[in-house]
Formats: C-alpha cells, sequence, structure tokens
C-alpha cells in the first residue's frame, strides 16, 4: 500500500499479505558487495515479510512505481532507476537505496512509523 505521513510518502511491500518466499530468498542471496550502497536484506527489513521504505526516488525526487522495474521491486520511469525488492538500488542513475524510515514493530503486524 501506498501512505503519507509527515509529508513523505511511503511504502509497505505487501504481495498477498507480505514479502513472498521467493522475494525474501532473491533479497537474502544478493551479494551486498556488489551493490552501489550495500547493504544486506536483514539490515533494511526488521520483519522479514514486510519492506517499509519511503516513495522517494533517490536520484532527484521522483516517485517510483512499486512492483515493476528488471528487478520487480521499483522502478523509476523518470530517469530509468531500478530498485529490488529490498528497494535496494540496482541500476540506473539514483546514488542510493530508498529509504526505510524508522519504524517498530509492536506485533508481528502491527508497525509504527
Amino acid at each position: 500500500g501506498i501512505n503519507a505521513e509527515y509529508g513523505k510518502q511511503w511504502y509497505q511491500r505487501r504481495v498477498r499479505g507480505h514479502r513472498t518466499a521467493e522475494e525474501i530468498a532473491s533479497a537474502q542471496s544478493t551479494d551486498v558487495a556488489s551493490l552501489r550502497d550495500p547493504q544486506a536484506d536483514t539490515e533494511r527489513c526488521v520483519n522479514e515479510k514486510y519492506l517499509i521504505c519511503l516513495g522517494v526516488c533517490t536520484h532527484l525526487g521522483c516517485v517510483p512505481i512499486a512492483h515493476a522495474g528488471d528487478y520487480k521491486g521499483y522502478y523509476c520511469p523518470c530517469h530509468g532507476s531500478h530498485y529490488d525488492t529490498c528497494a535496494r538500488i540496482m541500476k540506473g542513475p539514483a546514488p542510493l537505496n530508498l529509504e526505510v524510515p524508522k519504524h517498530d514493530f509492536l506485533t508481528d503486524t502491527l508497525v509504527v512509523i
């Protein structure tokens, strides 16, 4: 879903209620050393079932499209940045991963951002 809070758009990646096992496995098997902005999936997803990130491209602030692009994560059609399902920059001009806001899970399904 897409939500707006404090003037920023953020995404919660949900596919049939959560990230799929395939998405989690793919994100966790990526060679972190090969990434432009190296971050492990476990650093970005407090609860591996969910990814919560800001919906603002780190290139020029455009709004990426969810579930799109070469990596089926996020795609910014303005300038061609492709992010994986963990919102890490994989290809294109964006210098950094999509931002993961500070958040805490109160339960397995209740989160405070």
